[in-house]
């Protein structure tokens, strides 16, 4: 991948832009279909990440995205960007990011508003599929992150050291999100506090990142309600050299319960029985020729299993209880092939496997009995532009 548009992204500036009277507009869209041949022991259908099914869908990878940057002032300037991502047969519309960017000086720009947080080595262009070689990030470790974005403020401190390109990124803010599967709870996020740093050059970039937050869940159906805290830290390098292109991160997850009133009222749950301590890590290799380039991810991912773990009936609750984290590992086999300078049609096939364990749901959403089997392939076939 191009490690000018890699860059451009990081400052939050325009692969492709059109300007008239200081206003930018950029998009992206992607179009894709994904089916995977898993099913559940009753004959009943399974979730993988948010949509797939062993039905073909168009749901899970198909997205449209437009960013607006107008100038406030000749130090400001007012960025925005709408999302429009497939859901139940419908697009359902998200505002990802919205912010003032403030340049303090040469070096430094303060950003206040909804920002996305720079955990990992793409979150800054995570949305943008033309940008990285994936259809999807693997999600054994793009799935750790508690929320998607913040509301709060941010730093961003850019400087040369050498050759490199120097950049240190802290926040602070929050936010709430729904949990998958569970269409009555929401996770909160509070006293959100992260910071990155990152080096790059037109050969390598390399990233740490971490970040520490309260956290709650609130049901409004049952009794899946608690609070604790969450951190997170993830290590990420890339590299493009003579055609060569590799990407991998390892993140690591860690969750606390409230201990002072566990067991009692809100707490009757606890957190980490609801959320548990989860590292995932992914190596993607490949070598680009011409137009084409053939690649492949190793991933898998890892969590503590919880004890007693009984999926349809959490807590004596009679709900279906999130899932005590994945355990599982995956090869990806993928081809990315440029059709001009601004789409790249991309096919993969994957194959993941479970372990062993019981309450072990992968990254399958919760279901009513057992899946048929561990093992289970995954065809993906999208389109990505940018505009």
């Amino acid at each position: 991948m191009n490690k000018v548009i890699l860059y451009s992204a990081l400052l939050g500036t325009s692969v492709m832009s059109y300007q008239a009277r200081a206003v930018e507009l950029d998009g992206y869209l992607t179009a894709g279909l994904a089916v995977h041949n898993q099913s559940q022991t009753d004959g009943s259908k399974v979730v993988y990440l948010d949509e797939v099914k062993d039905d073909v869908t168009f749901l899970q990878d198909s997205k449209f995205g437009l960013q607006v940057t107008a100038d406030v002032a000749e130090d400001m300037q007012a960025v925005a960007q709408i999302l429009a991502s497939a859901e139940d047969d419908n697009y359902s519309m998200d505002i990802e990011w919205a912010y003032l960017d403030y340049t303090a000086s040469e070096s430094t720009n303060l950003r206040v508003g909804r920002i996305k947080q720079p955990v990992f080595l793409i979150s800054d262009y995570l949305e943008v599929g033309y940008a990285y070689p994936w259809i999807r990030p693997p999600a054994e470790a793009y799935s750790n992150m508690p929320v998607d974005s913040i509301i709060g403020v941010q730093l961003l401190y850019q400087t040369r050291i050498g050759d490199m390109n120097f950049g240190f990124q802290p926040y602070f803010g929050s936010n709430t999100e729904g949990v998958p599967g569970q269409p009555t709870v929401n996770f909160f996020a509070d006293n959100y506090v992260g910071m990155a740093l990152r080096l790059e050059n037109r050969a390598f970039t390399f990233q740490i990142s971490t970040f520490q937050t309260d956290v709650s869940t609130v049901d409004t159906a049952s009794a899946l309600n608690s609070e604790g805290s969450a951190t997170l830290s993830v290590a990420s390098l890339s590299w493009d050299i003579a055609n060569f292109v590799g990407y991998t991160e390892y993140t690591t997850r860690d969750i606390e319960s409230d201990k002072g009133t566990l067991g009692q009222g809100f707490n009757a749950v606890p957190f980490d029985a609801l959320f548990s301590d989860q590292d995932g890590y992914y190596i993607t290799l490949g070598y680009r020729m011409g137009k084409y380039l053939p690649h492949v991810t190793f991933a898998t991912i890892d969590s503590e299993p919880m004890a007693a773990f009984d999926p349809t009936n959490f807590a004596g609750s009679g709900q279906p209880g999130p899932s005590q984290g994945a355990r599982q590992d995956s090869i990806t086999l993928g081809l990315r092939y440029e059709l001009n300078d601004s789409a790249a049609l991309k096919m993969e096939y994957q194959t993941t496997e479970l372990e062993n364990n019981a309450g072990n749901l992968g990254l399958y959403q919760p279901f009513s009995s057992g899946l048929v089997e561990d093992k289970m392939s995954l065809v993906s076939v999208a389109v990505d532009i940018i505009f």
